[in-house]
């Protein structure tokens, strides 16, 4: 504290008299916490009761008269020293000073006549904590009365507590004082493990004893700087911490904490005489999950403990559950690569090169190459709607469809017939092999089988998928594709010029039963490299919410380039680094295919 007897006007801020009645609360506790624990025995102990009725019984007064007075001195102080008017002078300060000591004196002499008797009946009980018990209130009711002492002189200055107050050490102290207590926590699973952190040894005695009476584990320390040493070692459930502590005070214990990625989860209640808003504010803005003044009222300990426990209780399934979700959505995600062409399908004098990173563990977007049993060359990206799981569990689905059904002869009838009834839009059959256009045509028509299958049977789940797919013809360049509401393909040359885009013609695919699907014919020609891509390049965000967007992309398209693959590459770090720290927006697939100049020996 500070001495302020030489000054007349000074004014004194309402801090030093949040300290003050902080400093005047503390004994308060004691008294409050430990007649409230004899009471309790003593009310509860039938045994004795019956042994020595009348003298329980007196003494059963006697610690409700302290009890009583205590909570009278406590409302005075609270009433006397409020600062709720802010700042006042030193004038002010003294007149209620010395009402406050005149109104209390006899409260707290009754307080320490009332202990000095006790302790004579108590020893009849020839039960030793109970002594120390009552030592305790009295001591803490003799450093109240010399608080008030200090006041009268206007020298605030802190009594030094050095003496030891139980002669049990805190570690033993339950098994000794409760051994039945202690026996059915060894059987039962305790509810919690709390640490109390605080200067006063009579506060952490108390709190100990009366968490561990409820059946949590308490460990204890004394400052702030242990405090940290002991969660940087162990695990706790939450900690009650104290404020104004030696080394490291309660506010930066609290900091420290929850700047800690692996213990900033632990729920934290401040405890403390020291009730300004202003500090109750400050600890919750750092992250303390309730605040609890002292003298504390038990029930009230408790609720707010057990509400305390209970959210970490809540957060750790929480954090279980996602972890093991997240478990689940990695084995997904495995499984779902393992859809994807497991390495590029190797073709003489073409080269093929795809990137697939999605936004979730899962994704809706993906791509695929195989060959047809006459070495036709199957090219399909696709993108279906949503993301996650559900659009996941699509993807597998048409990917899957679209290989069954793209294998199967599904076009019957004569084959010029069929060709003339489905011609390809504006350039009809380029190619003069009917066999080859046909082959392509009835692998094509997977895309209607596959339609028709999500429309009639999960059409009422909405879910459908833009898609471009491709049946090439290696020995001749020939393309025969759909592109059902997809992104545009582009065809470049080998220095860059771009000689075709291959935009939607038709559908996207699940919607409706029935749809027509269009198809178009085009070569591709030595040195061209088709590229695809899903909108998730185009749509790529930065962290400023700014678009890659489709002039970043084209830029790059129009570089020339002798490989598909470090095309690819080159977009995708474009992209990743357009992205940078930002969330990925959306599943990013890409899918190039070129056609290699022939080398003549």
């Amino acid at each position: 504290m500070t001495d302020i007897n030489n000054t007349e006007n000074i004014t004194i801020d309402s801090s030093f008299i949040a300290n003050l009645r902080h400093d005047l609360r503390t004994p308060i506790n004691a008294i409050l916490g430990y007649s409230e624990m004899l009471l309790e025995e003593l009310e509860d102990d039938v045994t004795l009761q019956e042994s020595h009725g009348e003298s329980v019984e007196d003494s059963i007064n006697k610690l409700n008269d302290i009890q009583s007075n205590g909570k009278e001195v406590l409302r005075l102080i609270n009433q006397l020293l409020n600062d709720q008017y802010g700042s006042q002078s030193k004038n002010i300060l003294v007149e209620n000073l010395l009402n406050l000591k005149i109104a209390t004196n006899p409260l707290i002499t009754d307080i320490i006549s009332n202990c000095n008797l006790l302790k004579n009946e108590l020893e009849v009980f020839d039960n030793e904590d109970f002594i120390v018990d009552i030592n305790r209130v009295y001591k803490s009711g003799i450093h109240l009365k010399a608080l008030f002492i200090d006041i009268q002189e206007l020298n605030f200055l802190p009594i030094d507590e050095t003496e030891n107050l139980s002669h049990v050490p805190i570690d033993n102290f339950i098994q000794v004082r409760y051994p039945k207590l202690s026996l059915e926590n060894q059987k039962n699973a305790l509810t919690g493990h709390i640490l109390v952190v605080d200067d006063n040894q009579n506060n952490r005695d108390l709190l100990y004893t009366l968490l561990t009476k409820e059946n949590y584990t308490v460990s204890t320390a004394i400052n702030g700087k242990e405090a940290l040493e002991m969660i940087d070692k162990k695990d706790y459930d939450l900690i009650l911490l104290d404020l104004l502590m030696p080394e490291i005070d309660g506010y930066q214990a609290l900091k420290n904490i929850k700047e800690n990625p692996k213990k900033k989860h632990i729920p934290v209640i401040m405890i403390s005489a020291l009730d300004e808003v202003e500090n109750i504010i400050r600890c919750i803005e750092i992250g303390a999950e309730d605040y609890l003044p002292k003298p504390f009222n038990k029930t009230l300990l408790k609720a707010r403990v057990d509400t305390s426990l209970e959210k970490k209780i809540l957060r750790d399934r929480e954090i279980e559950y996602v972890k093991k979700l997240n478990n689940e959505l990695d084995k997904g995600r495995e499984m779902q690569l393992n859809f994807l062409p497991l390495k590029p399908l190797q073709i003489p004098q073409w080269e093929i090169a795809s990137f697939f990173k999605p936004a979730r563990q899962v994704a809706g977007d993906f791509y695929d190459t195989f060959l047809l049993p006459n070495n036709h060359v199957v090219l399909v990206l696709a993108d279906v709607c949503d993301k996650g799981v559900g659009a996941a569990l699509f993807m597998g689905l048409f990917r899957s469809l679209i290989r069954i059904f793209s294998h199967q002869i599904s076009i019957e009838g004569d084959i010029n017939e069929i060709l003339s009834t489905h011609k390809p839009l504006e350039t009809g059959w380029i190619s003069d092999d009917m066999e080859t256009n046909f082959i392509h045509l009835n692998a094509l028509n997977s895309v209607s089988l596959t339609n028709n299958y999500v429309a009639d049977n999960h059409g009422d789940l909405g879910m459908f998928a833009t898609m471009f797919m491709g049946i090439l013809n290696p020995d001749t360049g020939l393309l025969t594709y759909i592109n059902g509401g997809h992104e545009s393909l582009i065809i470049t040359d080998s220095h860059g010029n771009r000689k075709h885009e291959l935009s939607s013609i038709a559908p996207a695919v699940g919607m409706m039963p029935d749809m027509v699907f269009n198809c178009k014919q085009i070569y591709l020609e030595q040195g061209d490299i088709l590229f695809g891509n899903t909108d998730g390049v185009t749509d790529a965000r930065s962290i400023t919410k700014e678009f890659y967007h489709d002039k970043r992309l084209n830029a790059i398209l129009e570089q020339p380039f002798n490989s598909a693959q470090l095309l690819v590459n080159t977009i995708k770090d474009s992209v990743l680094e357009h992205i940078g720290t930002a969330d990925q927006f959306d599943d990013i697939t890409m899918l190039a295919i070129r056609r290699e100049n022939r080398v003549f020996c």
